[in-house]
């Protein structure tokens, strides 16, 4: 951990050092607010601005007492540290980590730096901090639960798929929350009477071929455990489920929108403009050490009803009646 916590620091200090690197200055009585995010710029670009629109409505606008330094890590873990690193020597006053593996790199780099996770999965298990409700840090944000959800997207999945006997949980295999989700799915798959069949993803070539052996396999409906790459390339995702005739649930409206049958979860983009007024409230004096860390209480169910059709899903009314937003 020390060699670690070592190797961090001297990426800061590298970040600073490097050639044509210039600390910029924002004018005077401007604050500044970090933001990273861990897709890509064409995925999540949405996500900063709405950020931006909510901090615009308490009155911190970009241009006159804002400025806001945006990157996108591109599902690399090793680009977050960097560009965290990069972004802490700009001295900004707050630090927006788009999701929790974000916050992890940019938690190790200070323990000064305010930071405000927007998309926290399970932020007292990631050590980020103490409990809920006093954090004790200077870490806060929201929680999104979304392991804890999956048995619900399990139960719908089921109720989607008329018939629907195996499911496919997909995993990112660096992604060490997986023995938990799939924990977590164990129990209510067999009540469901459903048989659940890991699937290890570890890059884009490595998706093609699993959903393509999923087919063949005749396997009805997938499950992903959640993670920024099944987000990026939720395109590629509902082309391949149509393509080898598979279903897939997930958990973001995004992901509903490109294609998959349903998503079940927050609304990704509300938390960022509602993380606004935690950014507001640390630049107003707020001790992130003393502000709870709030739970989405939102979760709305959305059916792309185009997707449903190509696969030749006839969804029941008890799936229907449920429904929040309907895609066309």
């Amino acid at each position: 951990m020390a060699s670690r916590r070592q190797f961090l620091r001297h990426t800061v200090a590298a970040a600073l050092a490097l050639p044509g690197f210039v600390l910029a200055q924002a004018p005077a009585g401007t604050r500044r607010v970090a933001a990273l995010f861990a897709s890509s710029p064409a995925t999540a670009s949405h996500f900063p601005k709405a950020l931006g629109s909510g901090l615009a409505e308490l009155g911190w606008v970009e241009g006159r007492n804002l400025q806001l330094d945006v990157r996108y890590g591109e599902n690399d873990v090793a680009r977050f540290r960097h560009l965290a690193a990069e972004l802490l020597a700009l001295r900004p006053d707050v630090f927006v980590a788009g999701n929790e593996p974000v916050a992890r790199e940019v938690a190790a780099l200070t323990k000064t730096v305010p930071i405000v996770v927007p998309i926290g999965f399970d932020p007292v298990g990631a050590g980020l901090v103490q409990s809920l409700a006093k954090p004790g840090g200077n870490v806060t944000g929201y929680s999104v639960l979304n392991y804890e959800v999956m048995p619900k997207r399990l139960q719908l999945l089921r109720e989607a798929v008329p018939g629907l006997k195996r499911v496919a949980v997909m995993y990112r295999s660096a992604d060490g929350n997986a023995d938990r989700a799939l924990k977590l799915l164990a129990d209510p798959a067999r009540k469901l009477g459903l048989t659940i069949i890991p699937v290890e993803i570890r890059d884009l070539d490595g998706l093609e071929m699993g959903f393509k052996q999923l087919g063949k396999q005749k396997v009805g409906g997938i499950l992903v455990v959640p993670d920024s790459f099944f987000f990026q390339h939720r395109v590629t995702m509902a082309d391949l489920a149509i393509k080898y005739g598979v279903a897939y649930g997930t958990g973001t409206v995004e992901s509903a929108v490109a294609g998959s049958v349903f998503s079940y979860g927050p609304n990704a983009g509300a938390l960022f403009r509602r993380s606004a007024t935690l950014v507001d409230r640390i630049l107003k004096g707020a001790n992130p050490a003393n502000i709870p860390v709030e739970q989405a209480d939102v979760y709305e169910l959305a059916v792309n009803l185009k997707t449903a059709r190509a696969l030749g899903i006839k969804l029941p009314a008890s799936f229907l009646v449920q429904v929040t937003q309907t895609i066309e």
